[in-house]
């Protein structure tokens, strides 16, 4: 049984191929910064600005 589970998140084309361009310059790739992303901010190293 595979415990890893799947996130899906709506972005705009233009950000969708902004972020691949730039994930691929840095030689890694947007899962691993999306999960870096949650680590951090699980772990309080990252927090939304507040809202209004």
């Amino acid at each position: 049984m595979r415990k890893d589970k799947n996130i899906m998140i709506r972005v705009s084309r233009e950000t969708h191929t902004a972020f691949k361009k730039k994930a691929a310059e840095e030689r890694t790739t947007m899962s691993r910064i999306i999960r870096e992303l949650v680590g951090m901010y699980l772990s309080g190293e990252f927090e939304l600005a507040a809202s209004d």
